[in-house]
């Protein structure tokens, strides 16, 4: 496999049986690094992630853990370190949303959004920090929308709690990145309409308006994530912490 900048790098991806998740697995496998495959439920799916790690030459391991626990969350942590040494590549790409959202939605689907998207997100950054501030070393890429950095640009009144969710997340990278400069790196990644599990229950009047205000005219793929979420972990990206970028088509941009 060509371009090994992660080798012997350990990377975790969250969420990474599926998706926008197992196209990052694969990329950072291609360059490298042993790749931990986090899920919550489908084994089957994580197990078909590293099936094609070890297809294209790559090695790594599936753990299931729920990151919206702490607990979870550092006991999945344990196992890595002990199969494998501290994580040093983490995307915390797990998350949830219902295109169901509206001005009523309930308040039991409000704590789950959060607790998925946004503890998710801060107890996978939080378990990994120590160990790379000891060793001056360690990337983050924590994956937030396009809801997440302006309302919904079809329906104002849906997503109102992933939108907020995933605002939430921008605001944690950007000040995990000063705090923990200059050894660790933190930047976020705001995605639009990618063609996903996650993405295959949305209406096709929505899909349709969205498409039509996307000048690039298409939906992403995941793959479309994976190579920004490589690059920002990369040594190209050096001398960029705390931002979040936008990859919609030009469906919204940012100043």
């Amino acid at each position: 496999m060509a371009g090994k900048e992660f080798d012997g790098r350990v990377a975790l991806v969250t969420g990474g049986s599926r998706g926008i998740g197992r196209a990052i697995c694969l990329r950072l496998a291609k360059a490298g690094a042993w790749v931990a495959v986090n899920y919550a439920s489908s084994a089957e799916a994580a197990e078909e992630t590293l099936e094609q790690i070890k297809a294209a030459g790559g090695d790594g391991q599936a753990y299931k853990a729920d990151v919206s626990s702490y607990e979870a969350t550092s006991t999945m942590y344990d196992a890595i370190e002990a199969d494998r040494g501290a994580v040093d590549l983490l995307v915390a790409n797990a998350g949830m949303a219902s295109f169901e959202d509206d001005v009523d939605m309930p308040i039991e689907l409000w704590r789950q959004t959060l607790a998925v998207n946004v503890d998710g997100t801060f107890h996978c950054v939080w378990r990994a920090k120590d160990s790379m501030r000891a060793r001056d070393y360690g990337r983050i890429v924590c994956m937030s929308s396009i809801n997440g950095v302006a309302p919904s640009v079809i329906r104002h009144d849906r997503l109102i709690a992933y939108g907020t969710a995933k605002s939430a997340v921008v605001g944690f990278a950007r000040n995990c990145a000063m705090a923990f400069g200059p050894a660790i790196r933190v930047n976020c990644i705001a995605p639009g309409l990618i063609d996903t599990d996650m993405t295959s229950g949305l209406p096709d009047d929505l899909r349709e308006q969205i498409l039509a205000r996307t000048p690039a005219r298409r939906t992403g793929v995941p793959d479309d994530v994976a190579e920004l979420a490589y690059f920002l972990l990369s040594d190209a990206a050096s001398f960029i912490t705390g931002q979040t970028i936008v990859t919609s088509g030009g469906l919204v941009t940012l100043p």
